[in-house]
């Protein structure tokens, strides 16, 4: 249960033994742990592996090939937004840390699980990240583990909330594109990524609550998620670094107007609670669509030529 600063000072008000404001453990001065109603041990306990299927009845046409390694690469970058967070406050957060156990360990087997696929449609090469991924590495390693600590000593608590929202918003995107594709798809390659789609609902629930929890509960964490959402971040790409692909792949992947009216749906489910409804994601689709469009006036213009 999370409360307001108004209802924690009502008498009439009783919470849970242990709980002070909706925290568990902790005094009004020393806050520890803000509980929400998501129940991170059985999340841990039924935690889900490899996702089996018969590789020789998997079909993927070249285009969704395509689509789907770009998702791939986005699908395996959870130890990068784990670095990200753990190099912060954030790694004081003791039922996020607990959570995010078993959110790398189900997101190694979704990613798995896409890469399998793709191995029947691609060669190897395709499937390489190449100048992006190092760059990523770049980050990752020398930049976030100097900058993510001055970051978290200064902003402290609030800077949770910016994460959760970040996680909440990338993850329900990720899974509004990959349900965009499943309509490309059909058979038992359409039932593998139904299956991950589903594994995911978990997941975007677990973020959607601990952020709303925070924005709801301060405006100190409001603006502190609103400003992690704000550019040149995007949702749809890892760690800021953006692939070679991106505009071409969003573009494909959103190219109907109802997939694209689910993503602002989805980025909604945050952003009604902060300040413009920002909608991180249908903006770098956006910008995306409108790359793509520049890039075939520009062909066509040379082709006149």
């Amino acid at each position: 249960m999370v409360t307001s600063d108004r209802t924690i000072h009502d008498r009439r008000v009783e919470h849970p033994p242990g709980h002070v404001g909706g925290r568990l453990f902790s005094d009004a001065e020393h806050p520890i742990v803000l509980r929400t109603a998501f129940d991170v041990d059985d999340y841990l306990a039924h935690a889900r592996g490899r996702i089996e299927f018969d590789s020789e009845r998997i079909e993927v046409p070249g285009d969704v090939a395509r689509d789907l390694s770009f998702l791939w690469r986005l699908e395996n970058s959870a130890l990068a937004e784990t670095r990200a967070m753990f190099a912060s406050w954030t790694s004081n957060e003791a039922r996020i840390t607990a959570f995010v156990t078993g959110w790398g360990y189900e997101r190694y087997w979704l990613a798995r699980a896409l890469r399998d696929m793709l191995e029947t449609a691609l060669s190897p090469e395709d499937l390489r990240g190449g100048r992006s991924r190092r760059l990523r590495g770049m980050w990752v390693e020398r930049g976030l583990p100097i900058l993510a600590p001055v970051v978290g000593g200064l902003v402290k608590e609030p800077l949770t909330a910016g994460h959760m929202a970040r996680l909440a918003i990338q993850e329900a995107g990720l899974q509004a594109a990959e349900r965009a594709v499943r309509t490309r798809l059909s058979g038992e390659a359409a039932r593998v990524l139904t299956e991950i789609i589903d594994r995911r609902e978990a997941i975007v629930r677990f973020f959607r609550s601990e952020a709303v929890a925070r924005i709801r509960r301060s405006r100190i964490e409001a603006l502190t998620a609103r400003a992690h959402l704000m550019r040149p971040w995007a949702p749809l790409r890892i760690v800021g670094v953006p692939e070679p692909d991106e505009a071409g792949a969003l573009t494909s992947i959103f190219a109907s107007a109802s997939d694209r009216r689910r993503l602002i749906d989805s980025d909604a489910e945050i952003g009604r609670f902060l300040p413009g409804n920002p909608q991180p994601s249908m903006n770098q689709v956006t910008a995306a669509l409108r790359s793509t469009r520049r890039a075939h006036a520009q062909a066509g213009r040379n082709h006149g030529i």
